[in-house]
């Protein structure tokens, strides 16, 4: 199995953190954002990066580099595609502006089903961190009673239509990954869509996508209030009180 990790993005939100470097190499805690994602490589046989701003900047040991040269225009699905070499074999698929726990990706691995997405049910204890609130940065999801996901991404969604938090940590077997690149080539618009986006068309193909069901232990880097937040967080102990993240120097 393989590990793929996207971060190709230029990370406009988070301000003048990411003037110089992208998102994936800032400092969190004592180790870089994908520093602590590439702790997991024990799990797999490759590990791969796909860059793409500043991606002079990210040079690790034993990865394997793919470069989405247009990533000012495009999403998730171009940097996924960039890889497409990789697609001879199962793939865990991370965003790179995400940290989780080892029992979190260790639980997905075990997982058999073409498409694996993993979703939080418990997301609103760290959204209230994280905005005060529920109502800000939301999208639909929801679950039928066996845990398939059927519907996902809807930014116009309510709270009730929210089952979980789609987290950014997926797993997808070479039958997937197959599906999923015909789909991309069935359209251009593929080339600048969301991952979400391209999942619900998995879903309006008849194609089952599993929810791999977590409670919290997880953060997401998308704004520069985001990364201060998680520092604090960090230092004074409440990511792994509140959130169950433990960092490990």
């Amino acid at each position: 199995m393989k590990f793929l990790i996207l971060a190709a993005g230029m990370g406009t939100r988070m301000k003048y953190y990411t003037t110089t470097r992208p998102k994936g190499m800032l400092m969190f805690g004592e180790r870089t954002i994908l520093g602590h994602q590439l702790r997991y490589s024990k799990y797999f046989d490759k590990n791969i990066i796909v860059k793409g701003f500043r991606a002079d900047k990210i040079n690790f040991e034993n990865v394997t580099y793919y470069v989405n040269e247009d990533y000012k225009s495009t999403n998730m699905v171009e940097s996924l595609m960039c890889a497409r070499k990789e697609f001879n074999d199962s793939i865990v698929v991370s965003y790179g502006d995400i940290l989780y726990s080892k029992n979190m990706i260790r639980s997905l691995l075990t997982y058999k089903e073409d498409f694996v997405v993993t979703v939080d049910i418990d997301w609103h204890i760290y959204w209230t961190m994280r905005y005060g609130g529920l109502k800000f940065d939301i999208e639909s999801l929801s679950l039928d009673d066996n845990d398939y996901i059927i519907e996902l991404g809807d930014i116009k969604s309510t709270l009730q239509n929210i089952d979980g938090r789609y987290v950014g940590l997926l797993k997808f077997s070479k039958k997937g990954l197959k599906i999923l690149g015909e789909i991309y080539d069935s359209d251009e618009k593929w080339k600048r869509a969301f991952m979400t986006d391209i999942l619900q068309e998995v879903i309006n193909r008849g194609y089952k996508v599993k929810a791999h069901i977590v409670s919290k232990g997880w953060i997401e880097f998308d704004s520069a209030e985001d990364y201060s937040k998680s520092r604090d967080w960090l230092h004074d102990g409440l990511l792994e009180e509140k959130l169950g993240l433990k960092i490990n120097k």
